[in-house]
């Protein structure tokens, strides 16, 4: 099971609220992995929004390089972050949110817990504990 990509709605408003950070995003696929776009699920739209907002940050007011995502997917259903630069403080910002991943539902965003779903890991809460991919 792979998780279905983010929708493009969500997958856009992450773009434009972070230009810098997702140059990549319409790159060939074959080059760059970004080209296929954000592969998970959307309840972790809001944690990434937060990580990029923190990683531009540290860019814009700190010594820190521009971060680019070279690629943003689920795997043994945690968060990936994948940057091209990143400072030991910004890589610790990206450990964080992919920790903080384990634990929020990547279909809403609510809390959530790691679990099977045919032989494959992902964070599910509650309500979507039940719901097969």
């Amino acid at each position: 099971y792979i998780s279905d990509p983010m929708t493009p709605a969500l997958d856009a408003l992450l773009c434009q609220r972070h230009p810098q950070l997702f140059q990549h995003r319409h790159a060939d696929p074959q080059t760059c992995a970004m080209g296929w776009g954000l592969q998970c699920g959307d309840g972790w739209f809001d944690l990434i929004d937060i990580l990029c907002e923190s990683l531009q940050q540290e860019t814009e007011h700190g010594d820190a390089p521009q971060a680019v995502a070279m690629q943003v997917k689920q795997k043994w259903g945690r968060l990936r972050f994948s940057v091209e630069s990143a400072t030991e403080r910004q890589q610790a910002m990206i450990d964080l949110a992919e920790a903080l991943s384990a634990r929020l539902c990547e279909q809403c965003g609510k809390p959530g817990k790691m679990q099977s779903i045919k032989g494959f890991r992902t964070v599910r809460g509650e309500e979507h504990a039940s719901t097969q991919p």
